[in-house]
């Protein structure tokens, strides 16, 4: 089963991550890589993921900055995970030697190489922090504006027609009793990159049922899914939950159910998702029209906004991106690329012997 999610996303609070979680399981071995852009974290990892994937499952997490590049894999069978441990998202072993192991890509690079290009390096490395506060700053806008539009939009929700349909789909979509212990796994499904705003689909490609439900106002999809995730978990379904980083994760956009093979996924003003394949649930009939009409225009600058606020987020994080490759650059040519593959062999062998 292929899984693909993100790392985490960056908030108005700063990174935010649920990654530490796999790292302080004891039932884990960790590896976390330690070394600047273009040392070959995420070649490392593609390299031991593409050697494994035909024998265990493996869940791969992409970075937002750049989701061409992985930021971390998970492979069950091994129970091993490799993360990048750099900033912004730094891991630190929790239990050294035992549960976790830092690999240092820095002892693979020539100094004399890299301090000859002092300035340089600095220099692109301060304007990559720039363009990322940047993004930030926007991030907190938008966040600002879709909280608005989210509290409007409880407001407005007709109760008896949302809970006798939550009644109804909780019987058509649950069994009595999952085979689980109604555990519930956060997971980033969907990020706002240089790209757009992404959601990880080939993830969805493992559920024969994918919902998604169509809702402007945000607030009725997250109250859908914290009322079945909670079901669902008390009736022994582990879950994964997928919040929305605009909202700094405590709104709540899909939900995945594996053993029912259930997924219900948002479709708002900011993902961008084909639904052929899917089922569409049209939230829109549990707003009441009145109360909504009362708030058109406060609603529709909203949404407004949004759009030109998310392009100014995408237009940040690609200029960012664009920074980040110079600065990749130096440490390429720097590096001892032979020596990145000796380790990354060392490593298939060592999870080899695990598995």
């Amino acid at each position: 089963m292929s899984e693909k999610y993100f790392l985490g996303t960056m908030t108005q609070y700063g990174f935010s991550t649920e990654f530490g979680s796999i790292i302080e399981n004891p039932d884990y071995f960790t590896y976390i890589l330690k070394g600047g852009a273009g040392t070959g974290k995420s070649s490392i990892m593609k390299k031991i993921a593409s050697e494994f994937e035909d024998t265990q499952d493996i869940i791969r997490f992409y970075c937002s900055s750049d989701p061409n590049s992985l930021d971390a894999i998970v492979l069950k069978g091994s129970k091993t995970a490799i993360v990048d441990g750099t900033s912004p998202h730094v891991f630190d072993p929790q239990y050294p030697g035992i549960c976790q192991k830092i690999i240092n890509l820095g002892d693979n690079w020539n100094e004399a190489e890299l301090q000859s290009h002092k300035d340089e390096i600095i220099s692109v490395t301060d304007k990559n922090k720039s363009l990322m506060a940047r993004a930030k700053r926007f991030s907190t806008a938008l966040s600002n504006v879709c909280g608005d539009t989210y509290f409007c939009g409880l407001g407005l929700i007709s109760s008896d027609k949302l809970e006798g349909f939550l009644e109804r789909f909780k019987k058509k979509i649950l069994g009595k009793k999952g085979s689980g212990e109604g555990k519930k796994i956060v997971r980033q499904l969907t990020a706002l990159t240089e790209f757009g705003c992404l959601t990880q689909t080939e993830t969805l490609e493992n559920f024969l049922d994918v919902y998604y439900m169509t809702d402007d106002y945000f607030a009725c999809s997250h109250l859908i899914i914290e009322d079945i995730s909670k079901e669902a978990a008390r009736r022994g379904y582990n879950v994964t939950l997928c919040p929305s980083h605009v909202f700094n994760n405590n709104v709540y956009e899909h939900l995945l159910i594996p053993e029912t093979g259930v997924a219900l996924v948002s479709v708002n003003p900011l993902t961008e998702l084909n639904t052929e394949n899917g089922k569409i649930i049209n939230l829109g009939r549990f707003y009441d029209k009145h109360a909504v009409s009362k708030l058109k225009s406060r609603l529709k600058m909203n949404k407004l906004t949004m759009k030109s606020l998310s392009q100014e987020i995408y237009g940040t994080l690609k200029s960012a991106k664009a920074v980040h490759d110079e600065i990749e650059k130096y440490y390429i040519s720097a590096m001892d690329f032979e020596k990145i593959n000796d380790l990354s062999q060392c490593l298939i062998n060592e999870i080899g012997n695990k598995a």
